[in-house]
């Protein structure tokens, strides 16, 4: 059965202050890049619109600059208090995410050193043999799902080790992941419900292995972050086992997913633009280059912060207690920043991209994300040069950019 697809559309009014976007967030699938499509229809606009959506709606930043101004001002902009879908408390204070202010940097401090270009050097044989493992497994099969069969197993399993969690849970981690975040049913405020049923399970699943290793002689417990966190001071206290559960389910949440969706954007255009897969494969040693350039043109998360006082965004105001959303798919792909930046040039002089934040948010696994890029991207190539499109892919429509699947083809 093939799947009806939905095509947001979008009228722009004027408005009273700015540019108002009128969005139909409806259909459980849409054509794949119809989000960065959207994107760019909507940065030709204005730097900034205004979004009606859930309870109070939201501005929507756009370009490179006006989202630099956001996410680089962590004191007029911190992190949300609130949902933006129905405007109630948010109910996962995730940890640091969601932190503001010194809790924010206290843990930064912490969780620095385990995401140090030096420790992550660290990992990648470890990172390289999982890539090649599922890569060869895949090789005598000439097609697979892109998406389930690799981009989802390769960062999970890293994430599993590094964190010392067992490997035999991948499958459960899976379920809980693709239901916080790539929820495929029509209604926003629905999907929202089934990732909180979802990030509870997530929740309780960490505070029974908290209480478990907490229990066991330290010596035999296993090794990794999970363990290593357990012994955590933050301002010389100990950090509790609520704070712990928190902490895990952001890296839970962070670690399966980013790294996921990046591939899966990226191998659909390796996969449609050949000129540029031959390109690849022909030198490997330019994946790193290829990871660079392909971050730029298809970021995939969509930030909120909320005002702290009353300031303005590229002359729209914008009043304390405001949802704003920054667009980094968007900002990637400003031609301001980045000229003729809806091509692909992986020789292109790189001014810096935002892909992963800016400001004291940035994403702190970004080192960790640009290794499992390249090697995946060098891996995948030297064994799997040429591969092809088996049916047209559909993505998610919630906030993260995801492919649902992404059916590929080669010659055995």
């Amino acid at each position: 059965m093939t799947q009806e697809l939905t095509q947001q559309e979008i009228s722009i009014t004027s408005g009273e202050v700015c540019p108002v976007a009128h969005i139909t967030w409806s259909g459980s699938a849409r054509p794949a890049l119809a989000g960065h499509a959207m994107f760019d229809q909507l940065r030709a606009a204005a730097p900034i619109l205004k979004v009606p959506y859930g309870a109070n709606g939201f501005f929507l930043v756009t370009e490179h600059e006006a989202a630099l101004q956001v996410t680089q001002d962590a004191k007029t902009f911190p992190q949300p208090s609130v949902s933006m879908e129905t405007g109630d408390p948010t109910k996962f204070i995730l940890i640091p995410q969601l932190l503001n202010g010194a809790d924010h940097m206290a843990w930064r401090r912490l969780l620095a050193p385990y995401f140090s270009p030096g420790r992550v050097e660290g990992w990648e044989e470890g990172v390289r043999a999982r890539a090649v493992s599922l890569i060869e497994d895949l090789v005598e099969k000439g097609s697979c799902d892109f998406v389930k069969d690799f981009a989802l197993r390769y960062p999970t399993a890293i994430f599993l080790q590094i964190f010392g969690l067992p490997l035999d849970q991948l499958d459960d981690f899976l379920t809980w992941e693709s239901a916080i975040l790539h929820p495929e049913g029509p209604d926003p405020i629905e999907n929202r419900k089934h990732a909180v049923a979802a990030q509870t399970a997530v929740t309780q699943y960490f505070a029974q292995m908290i209480s478990d290793r907490r229990a066991m002689d330290p010596k035999d417990r296993p090794a990794g972050i999970a363990t290593d966190a357990l012994n955590w001071e933050i301002a010389d206290r100990p950090v509790s086992d609520d704070e712990l559960t928190r902490f895990y389910l952001l890296m839970f949440m962070a670690g399966l997913d980013t790294v996921t969706s990046e591939l899966s954007y990226g191998f659909l255009h390796l996969a449609t633009h050949p000129e540029h897969r031959q390109q690849l494969a022909d030198n490997l040693e330019l994946a790193p280059k290829v990871t660079e350039e392909l971050l730029r043109a298809y970021p995939i998360v969509n930030p909120g912060r909320q005002a702290a006082v009353d300031t303005e965004i590229a002359g729209c105001p914008i009043h304390v207690g405001d949802y704003v959303v920054v667009s980094l798919p968007s900002a990637g792909r400003d031609e301001a920043q980045h000229p003729n930046a809806l091509e692909i040039d992986f020789n292109r002089p790189m001014s810096s991209h935002i892909t992963f934040g800016a400001g004291p948010h940035r994403c702190l696994g970004s080192h960790l994300a640009r290794e499992e890029l390249n090697i995946a991207y060098e891996e995948w190539h030297r064994r799997i040069p040429n591969y092809w499109i088996d049916e047209t892919p559909t993505e998610a429509t919630a906030g993260m950019m995801a492919l649902n699947s992404l059916q590929l083809r080669w010659k055995k």
